[in-house]
């Protein structure tokens, strides 16, 4: 501790450094957006300076880790996550550019024109160092009151932590009395920085939860999914397809022992069951193609009792622990927001509790173990969730608090035993999911370990002492199917899942979507299957560096070729938002074609290649919208609902789809704009499995079972026919069929493994 380095540090400039809006005073170590001051933590204040003194200059990240992190180690991840941090409160310049740029695998460039004054003349003078105390996260007194005023709160009730001193002057006096104030100081000042390097690493190193003893519930073949304890954790209930096909059953199973007891048996899917808190009833939802119903049946079988009807095909249900309301997802005429609603379980009466933003929805609502808050997923478009809680209250205003801010798909959820976390499912890379748990006041995750590598719908039994989820086990290729004889060949398989396939209009070329590198990018391919090379990588991008280590993984989907097959449009999910892009065929940079805050996705060409049509959600609901392929601004082009598209080669009419899971075709006149039905096709588009080609439409039948057809409806006869049967299930969800223009080349995208287990394992005592 007595060890005096020989090194010097000058004192802070006292310069003014003015940009876009902004000002930033060296001295007091504020950053001022007019009259507003923007709360800065010390760190990010220091890598925000540090880059605007190096204005216009690409300052590379060992040299930014040198200068902030100067006596501790981190990786590269901290500094990413700082500057993330720091473009989100400072947002876009004035004409919408980016402040700080990345300069793939190098560092970053501070972009806008700095303007440099001096406030005051300064007196610089140099101070031997006594000891060199590694703080990561401390404050000064006015960054104190920066943030504190930001808070409209005042110093006193902030709970800002103990301000750091930063280069105290040494007064001048005779050797003694100056080293014993200065000794003194040098204490006060280790201790106060221990207490706050302690306090901002407890909250910086997330605690690790090991689920021990992972074993299958079942170890029955086929997919088990949407697991629930009975209240005294004796028995599951869950749903099951049997070991074969397509059609969910629920079940209920003793732990350990015994053979399951099936409670449903009907052609339609019956999901998510939940015991009632009494333990003798399980609730389910029967799903149709255009609604769901709600039912009760007694826990070891019996007649079926309907508690009501919703709008919407699939609903998580939650018992309130009285056992008189039933929490779900649905939808009502005066607002088609899908929201959280309160179910009388006695007379089926629904009350609206949530209602989300438009372009948003929520999901998955899960009532605390005291019945006195919700817990809910919020979906802000594609893979982008967050995890809300709002109380349980007649006041229909009840605010909702937002626990993460991680724009990454959330899988299902659960509480913990004391009610005091939440446990959920969320993706850590594109083809990967992991369990966590945070508090319900906030703050950093933390990870449970389970050693699954695809894990969902967590569930914990009512002691805290057992945790249920599913692990999931997928692969997807691409198979060929001669349209003449039916034969069916493997055209592109990988280490990944690969979906998605887009023939050219020569057919010399497929474009498709590949996770083999961990990230879901486009590939493109010859007719073949060979020579496959891979046309993005959102992995190295500068969107992809734009983002917190903890967001969702940024991906790539549905690419589609442009009529002369020298483009390929596709959608790509960035930081949790959909936008539409286009590159070469042959490679080479992408070109951003939208850049809203709405969802942007499924591409499809005009005819002659002059536009782009898409679905955005950027009027509330999806509809579709048409953009210059050039660039340019949108064009709305339904209003009754839209989402998947192909434009008809005669380029007349649009054929759509309404909303994903939805079967049926529609067409919309490129000429006045009229909306209607089209061929009386309710198969059609179920899952994005169909394609228009000059003579008609190809599209998969939504069968369920093992065996599924491909038909074909002709346009000149009206006829429908069948013309070959898959070998294996389709993987619905993505785009999975493609046709040539000739007809005489089918692709078709198959799940060659699609099984998922329900696995029990044992939480720590904590």
């Amino acid at each position: 501790m007595d060890k005096i380095l020989d090194s010097v540090k000058p004192h802070e400039t006292n310069d003014i450094y003015d940009f876009s809006g902004f000002r930033l005073d060296a001295r007091k170590r504020r950053l001022w957006r007019g009259d507003e001051v923007v709360a800065l933590t010390p760190k990010e204040f220091e890598v925000l300076f540090f880059l605007v003194k190096r204005a216009g200059q690409v300052v590379e990240k060992e040299e930014l880790l040198n200068a902030i992190w100067t006596d501790v180690y981190v990786e590269e991840t901290t500094l990413a996550r700082n500057v993330s941090w720091l473009r989100q409160k400072l947002g876009a310049a004035s004409d919408g550019a980016k402040l700080i740029e990345t300069v793939p695998k190098r560092g970053y460039r501070f972009v806008p024109e700095v303007t440099r004054s001096e406030n005051a003349p300064v007196v610089r003078a140099e101070e031997k160092i006594i000891q060199r105390i590694v703080i990561e996260e401390t404050i000064t007194l006015d960054e104190a009151e920066a943030i504190a005023a930001s808070k409209n709160l005042n110093l006193a009730e902030s709970n800002l932590p103990t301000p750091k001193l930063l280069n105290p002057q040494p007064k001048i006096n005779n050797r003694k009395s100056f080293w014993l104030p200065l000794a003194f100081a040098f204490v006060a000042l280790a201790a106060i920085g221990f207490a706050v390097y302690q306090y901002f690493s407890y909250k910086s190193v997330p605690k690790v939860i090991v689920a021990t003893r992972p074993a299958p519930f079942s170890g029955l073949p086929g997919r088990e999914n949407f697991p629930a304890f009975s209240p005294d954790g004796k028995l599951l209930t869950y749903v099951w397809n049997g070991g074969v096909g397509e059609n969910y059953d629920v079940y209920v199973k003793q732990i350990g022992a015994g053979e399951p007891v099936r409670l449903t048996d009907t052609k339609e899917d019956e999901v998510h069951p939940v015991f009632s808190p009494d333990g003798l009833q399980v609730a389910f939802v029967r799903t149709f193609s255009n609604k769901s119903e709600v039912f009760l049946v007694p826990t070891l079988g019996g007649a079926e009792r309907k508690i009501c009807d919703l709008s919407r095909t699939y609903s998580r249900l939650s018992f309130s622990p009285d056992g008189q309301t039933l929490a779900v997802t649905d939808a009502d005429s005066e607002d088609q927001r899908e929201g959280i609603f309160l179910i009388d379980v006695q007379t089926g009466a629904k009350q609206r509790k949530t209602s989300p933003p438009d372009s948003a929805s929520d999901i998955a609502a899960r009532f605390s173990p005291d019945g006195k808050t919700l817990a809910f997923v919020r979906n802000f478009g594609g893979a982008s969730d967050e995890l809300f809680v709002v109380s349980v209250s007649k006041n229909d205003n009840a605010s909702e608090t937002q626990l993460t801010f991680d724009k990454t798909g959330i899988i299902g959820l659960t509480w913990n035993a004391d009610g005091t976390k939440i446990v959920y499912a969320s993706k850590t890379t594109a083809i990967t999911s992991n369990l966590h748990q945070i508090s319900i006041r906030g703050g950093a995750s933390e990870l449970i370990v389970t050693n699954g590598k695809n894990v969902t719908n967590p569930i914990v039994s009512a002691d805290g002492k057992m945790l249920a989820f599913v692990e999931g086990s997928f692969k997807t290729n691409i198979l060929q199917i001669e349209r003449e004889t039916s034969v069916m060949r493997r055209l592109i398989e990988s280490s990944g899942d690969d979906d998605s396939p887009n023939l050219s209009p020569d057919a010399r070329q497929i474009a498709f979507v590949s996770n083999r590198t961990g990230n879901g990018e486009i590939w493109i391919a010859d007719a073949s299957g060979k020579n496959q090379r891979q046309l993005t990588n959102l992995l190295d991008s500068n969107e992809k560096r734009d983002q917190s280590p903890t967001d969702a993984p940024n991906s790539a989907g549905s690419p589609r070729f442009s009529p002369d097959g020298r483009f390929v449009a596709y959608d790509a999910q960035i930081n949790g938002n959909g936008d539409i892009f286009v590159v070469s065929a042959n490679g080479g940079a992408a070109r951003r074609l939208t850049s809203d805050s709405t969802q942007e996705v499924l591409p499809a060409w005009s005819s002659d290649g002059r536009w782009i049509y898409f679905a955005s959600n950027r009027g509330g609901d999806f509809n579709l919208w048409k953009i210059p392929a050039s660039g340019g601004d949108a064009v709305q082009v339904t209003k009754q609902g839209g989402f998947e598209s192909f434009v008809a080669p005669d380029g007349k009419t649009v054929f759509y789809t309404k909303a994903r899971g939805a079967a049926g075709l529609w067409q919309v006149s490129i000429d006045n704009g009229e909306e209607q039905p089209a061929a009386d096709l309710p198969e059609a588009g179920y899952w994005r499995y169909w394609t228009v080609t000059p003579t008609g439409i190809y599209f998969l039948a939504p069968m369920r079972n093992s065996s599924y057809q491909i038909k074909f409806y002709d346009f000149a006869s009206h006829q429908l026919k069948t013309i070959a049967h898959t070998e294996k299930t389709p993987i619905w969800t993505y785009p999975g069929l493609s046709v040539s223009s000739d007809a005489k080349t089918i692709l078709y995208t198959q799940s060659d493994q699609n099984a998922s287990a329900i696995m029990l394992a044992e939480l720590p005592e904590y």
